[in-house]
């Protein structure tokens, strides 16, 4: 069950994940020298903040995200100080490293999890969680319990413990685990189920995990935000195609369900999930949609042909109408969210 802390841890990681994407805008920034006024964690009112450098350094209110405002970034050239008064190739850099760092945050994570978890072992099978009066519980199986054997004959990965249980004496099996480096064996009744027609442990199982070092782990990292990747093209596809429509997206309120349902499983399916998000936002935001920073890359790439920029006036008149029809889109989507989560 999702709770509000679970919802706070959410709101949290979402956030972090926009902020890191903010960050990536900065540090290019700062590194080729511009003017930056103001790095903010978190949107709405300003909660406390520091200047230093002539940069403002602000926690705002509301944990969704944050920013990093450039002098004169959507204005004309005033003075040398200005956004648009930098060279094309440093703007280019400066818009990039947004969404290049979520493709970063979202690889050390991506390494981070086998490195502080280990990675599935199918060796082993665990019993993951026992139902309340289940023939598990009452037969004594216990969360954590490694499978060993069924009716003496040893198993091996989910299937040969579900083929064991599925040919097994329904009125009784022995089952042997192992538990805290100890073989204990347990003897399980009633285990037939008429509603499924089958043998019924009464439990969810999960492999076991084994450590890992950091070149296993930088390969499996890289694999995991390629499937991400390849998993992201493959919705975008799907909604242009008509497979999918707007009800199977997921907006702000969706995304922070999604996040807090995860946090009930632990820390490691919300960065998991995480990764799945980063690598998203960094796809997402390289489109060339106004507003965005794919927008923007595309204006440079579009001065670079014509030889000048495009008129201030009319670049940011684009990039307001696109902000304008992304925020339709935002409320559309976060409508089904909220109707969604109504009707549970």
């Amino acid at each position: 069950m999702t709770t509000a802390l679970h919802i706070i841890e959410a709101l949290l990681a979402l956030s972090f994940l926009v902020m890191f994407h903010e960050l990536g805008h900065y540090a290019a920034g700062r590194l080729l020298g511009f003017s930056i006024l103001e790095y903010a964690i978190g949107m709405g009112p300003k909660l406390v903040g520091f200047k230093k450098n002539g940069i403002e350094y602000n926690l705002r209110a509301l944990p969704l995200g944050g920013m990093c405002r450039f002098y004169g970034e959507d204005d004309g050239v005033a003075d040398e100080r200005c956004f648009n008064a930098q060279k094309a190739w440093k703007r280019f850099i400066v818009i990039l490293a947004g969404p290049l760092m979520n493709f970063v945050l979202a690889f050390l994570i991506a390494v981070a999890l086998p490195l502080g978890w280990g990675v599935a072992d199918e060796s082993q099978v665990l019993v993951r969680s026992v139902g309340e009066n289940s023939p598990a519980a009452v037969g004594g199986l216990l969360p954590g319990d490694r499978f060993l054997s069924v009716d003496g004959k040893a198993v091996a990965g989910f299937e040969g413990v579900t083929e064991a249980v599925t040919a097994a004496d329904p009125n009784h099996m022995e089952v042997t685990v192992l538990r805290a480096g100890e073989e204990k064996s347990f003897v399980l009744t009633n285990l037939y189920n008429a509603e499924a027609d089958a043998n019924l442990m009464g439990v969810t199982i999960a492999y076991g995990t084994k450590r890992v070092g950091p070149l296993y782990a930088i390969k499996d990292g890289a694999s995991y935000c390629y499937e991400m990747a390849g998993l992201v093209f493959k919705s975008l596809g799907m909604l242009f195609s008509g497979q999918a429509g707007l009800k199977d997206m997921a907006g702000p309120v969706g995304v922070i369900q999604i996040l807090g349902q995860a946090a009930d499983s632990g820390w490691y399916y919300v960065l998991s999930l995480c990764v799945m998000l980063s690598v998203n936002l960094g796809i997402v935001n390289l489109f060339p949609i106004p507003a965005l920073d794919g927008g923007r890359l595309l204006f440079i790439l579009i001065e670079w042909v014509r030889g000048k920029p495009v008129p201030p006036e009319k670049e940011g008149l684009v990039h307001v109408i696109g902000f304008a029809l992304l925020m339709i889109l935002v409320v559309v989507i976060t409508f089904n969210d909220v109707l969604r989560l109504i009707r549970g």
